[in-house]
């Protein structure tokens, strides 16, 4: 039996005895197995709190989240994003939002943190209108989980890891007590293996039927171990006389703010001398038309599918990826000049001396290995 009341948009029903109430629209039920009268019932909806809660979330969700107080996530999400959460996506990207009372790091962000991040409070619009005083771990594990299952395991620890940077502005400007982020587990469990050393054959492969726009970015990852963030915006005004090497590159690592003058491979100087297009502006990274790249991820797509359709075609093997290539860079000073952790570290632009550990433990685990092998052949009859 279905049956209406002045509430709009649902369906009431009732089956075995019980009051079932579901909205209209489909989706999971407001109410399950209530039992009593019509009236009751109806009663019972005009003071529950939880229901009346769930039944607006829709109506909330396409609420800007300008409209919510700053104590509201919403509100929040606003101020951090300087309003971006509201605009349209393309455009706030390439020019970031500023509020005279906004996060005044936002700006400074890398564009493609800001549209994480952005991607990640539009998952959460339908929880713009939560108190930050009252999200706790176990609202935040129940909303990660649906979102694990409804998108993806990667995109839900993304926005865990939005969540906790919000959250720790909150905290600092008394919103909320604790950041109840510290101390998730994630979802998605990273692959050690993932980002791996190239051979050298896969890479002579790319430098001799690479299009340019894809052998730029490799070149600079290869012989300079640069980042994605850093390599799309390198321009030849940065490169300068060096004493050891004739060049050297000097950037700002934009992940760290470290400053590093980097003396440039002799392999990487002669592949920018044979570059025949040369900007106005000094910008190396282009695109095969001269043009700029819009963002780092969009280069990044770019040479990712490239090397997918040459793995399809058997002519590189799987996993090569362009971070793969810091590892490569990192791996040939190991393997060539014995660098130390220390050093390894500083070549990339790291500050943590465990980050030149991490790119070169292949290169460990096979000088430990050559070593074992060594000591049987010496002792070897």
């Amino acid at each position: 039996m279905v049956v209406t009341v002045k509430l709009e948009g649902l369906n009431i029903v009732k089956a075995r005895g019980k009051w079932y109430v579901y909205p209209r629209s489909g989706g999971e039920a407001y109410v399950k197995g209530f039992e009593g009268t019509r009236e009751e019932l109806i009663k019972h909806l005009e003071k529950s709190a939880e229901f009346t809660h769930a039944y607006n979330r829709p109506r909330l969700a396409k609420r800007a989240a300008k409209n919510f107080p700053i104590e509201c996530l919403g509100g929040f999400v606003y101020w951090y994003t300087n309003g971006d959460i509201d605009k349209d996506l393309k455009a706030c990207l390439q020019s970031p939002g500023a509020l005279e009372k906004g996060y005044p790091k936002w700006q400074k962000l890398a564009a493609s943190t800001r549209k994480d991040y952005l991607e990640a409070f539009e998952y959460l619009r339908p929880e713009f209108d939560s108190d930050l005083k009252d999200i706790t771990q176990p609202d935040l594990y129940e909303v990660r989980d649906r979102c694990a299952n409804v998108k993806w395991p990667r995109f839900a620890d993304q926005m865990i890891s939005a969540l906790s940077s919000l959250f720790r502005q909150a905290v600092r400007r008394g919103k909320m007590p604790f950041n109840p982020c510290l101390g998730m587990d994630k979802t998605h469990k990273a692959d050690p293996n993932a980002n791996r050393e190239w051979e050298a054959d896969e890479l002579q492969y790319v430098r001799d039927n690479a299009p340019m726009e894809v052998l730029i970015p490799v070149m600079l990852a290869r012989y300079a171990g640069l980042r994605g963030q850093t390599l799309v915006d390198v321009n030849r005004k940065q490169f300068r006389s060096h004493h050891l090497t004739g060049q050297a590159v000097r950037y700002k690592a934009r992940k760290n703010n470290k400053l590093v003058t980097l003396p440039v491979l002799q392999e990487l100087q002669d592949f920018l001398v044979s570059l025949k297009l040369q900007r106005a502006d000094g910008l190396i990274c282009v695109r095969d038309d001269g043009s700029a790249w819009p963002s780092e991820k969009e280069m990044q797509t770019r040479v990712s599918h490239w090397l997918r359709d040459q793995e399809r075609e058997n002519h590189i093997g799987s996993g090569t990826t362009l971070h793969g290539l810091r590892v490569t860079y990192a791996a040939w000073w190991k393997r060539t000049t014995g660098a130390n952790n220390r050093e390894i570290a500083d070549l990339l632009g790291d500050e943590s001396e465990a980050m030149g550990a991490h790119y070169t433990r292949h290169v460990e685990t096979e000088a430990n290995i050559a070593r074992a092998f060594s000591r049987v052949k010496k002792n070897d009859p």
